[in-house]
């Protein structure tokens, strides 16, 4: 045998040496971090089923919903995202490669959620479809092209989730309570003015009128909800549903700022306990409260002596 042979021979058997090590190692099982995005490249995360598509993209360094409509998204939820999605684990072995358990873990395109990491030119930095399994504390996922179906170590269906709702962030309007110069409240059981003077406001009923502390609770709890106007929830589209409810409300609020400029909220009885809110006369967005908001403005004058 030549030299030039026992060379080829060495090379081959390093070769084979090496394949069987990696093969070996490939069926070692290991946790891995599953999603390979790189977070610092995501600029718009897409989360589809055969039903709904929501598309929420980093605008001017803020997370917005972009489809199926333009809102704030809420930051509690990019943050699991980023911290609870893209950090789960798996171990790198797959539960399964036979397609035949596609629908066992529904990850077929029309029974999962597919969900997409994209970067700021739109393309593809990851992308799987979640399904559902009978365990509550893990996940299966698979990607689209792919048989290989792995299990997540966590649940992260309550965070993949096409629900509009579930997106958008609950504080509405948010006011300094400095900027305001009147709140006129008009309910069916009461109508009064709130103006501030000095380190003090005013109260005014058309009856009586007194001065109200700053540590008077009524006073604080009136200009808690309306700096921070959190709803409980949305009611998308459905104007014509409430309009007539509308036209008569249970309690009006009107909010008028130094610069001029003005809020008008309008609540009417949904079903007991909860109301429908419009917000500066928008037709296309409502919210929902729950009587415990509407009892904050039901007040009297002996409430804010």
């Amino acid at each position: 045998m030549s030299k030039k042979q026992k060379t080829y021979i060495g090379i081959l058997v390093v070769l084979v040496i090496a394949f069987l090590i990696t093969k070996i190692d490939n069926n070692v099982e290991k946790r891995i971090q599953f999603f390979q995005a790189d977070s610092a490249k995501i600029a718009s995360i897409e989360i589809s089923n055969i039903k709904d598509t929501l598309k929420i993209s980093k605008l001017n360094g803020i997370w917005k919903i972009v489809s199926p409509f333009e809102k704030e998204a809420n930051e509690y939820q990019i943050q699991n995202i980023f911290t609870k999605v893209l950090n789960v684990k798996a171990s790198n072995l797959p539960i399964s490669e036979n397609e035949d358990s596609f629908n066992t873990y529904r990850v077929t395109s029309s029974q999962g959620t597919l969900l997409r990491f994209l970067d700021k030119n739109d393309n593809i930095l990851d992308e799987v479809i979640v399904g559902k399994s009978s365990s509550s504390k893990t996940t299966p996922v698979r990607r689209p092209n792919e048989n290989k179906i792995f299990k997540l170590e966590e649940n992260i269906n309550y965070i993949v989730t096409t629900n509009t709702d579930d997106w958008r962030e609950k504080t509405i309007l948010e006011i300094e309570d400095y900027n305001i110069s009147k709140i006129s409240v008009l309910s069916e059981i009461s109508a009064y003015e709130l103006t501030p003077s000095d380190s003090v406001w005013n109260y005014a009923d058309g009856k009586s009128s007194l001065i109200v502390s700053l540590n008077n609770k009524a006073l604080l709890d009136v200009l808690t909800k309306l700096t921070q106007l959190k709803v409980n929830g949305f009611v998308n589209y459905e104007y014509e549903v409430y309009k007539e409810k509308l036209a008569m409300p249970s309690i009006e609020i009107g909010i008028e700022l130094l610069d001029g400029s003005n809020h008008y909220v309008r609540l009417a009885m949904d079903k007991d306990p909860k109301y429908v809110m419009q917000l500066d006369n928008n037709e296309e967005f409502l919210y929902s409260v729950y009587q415990d908001w509407v009892d904050i403005f039901t007040k009297e004058a002996m409430d804010f002596k």
